[in-house]
């Protein structure tokens, strides 16, 4: 992911897209970052979104550069959709993400509903009912499928 310096050169921003279900997303709710470290606790980062874009203040970004392996990362934040009735839904995702997520160019996120049809014959996260992909430079990471 790119790192460059918006307006205040207390953001930054991380090249960055979200998609759920084939759908690129426009907007998520109460985005953050969260980092559960053995010494200090939970630490709740606020981030904003918008499609091609995650941004979160330059001390939040330098504290996940310097924290070390033991601290584990988790992307966190609530979609609002309508169900094929007409209905407004939210799903709340939490997503484990590693540190090298921020080193990359860029990173696209896909998050796939396995209760969803066309979705049925991937395993879903433990204890979830949805499960991610990830594109980025030079790699991907696909997740398993049944047989």
């Amino acid at each position: 992911m790119l790192l460059f310096a918006q307006d205040d050169l207390t953001v930054k921003g991380i090249d960055f897209i979200v998609s759920i279900d084939g759908d690129i997303v426009k907007s998520i709710h109460r985005p953050k970052i969260v980092a559960f470290d053995p010494g200090l606790g939970k630490k709740s980062i606020s981030v904003s979104y918008h499609p091609g874009n995650l941004s979160l203040d330059k001390s939040d970004m330098d504290y996940l550069w310097s924290a070390d392996d033991s601290v584990k990362l988790f992307l966190t934040f609530e979609y609002y959709h309508y169900t094929p009735k007409g209905n407004q839904h939210v799903s709340n995702y939490e997503i484990a993400m590693a540190k090298s997520w921020l080193e990359q160019k860029y990173l696209v996120l896909y998050i796939l509903n396995t209760r969803k049809k066309p979705n049925k014959g991937i395993v879903p996260l433990p204890g979830k009912d949805y499960t991610f992909e990830l594109d980025y430079p030079g790699g991907q990471m696909i997740k398993l499928r049944k047989k």
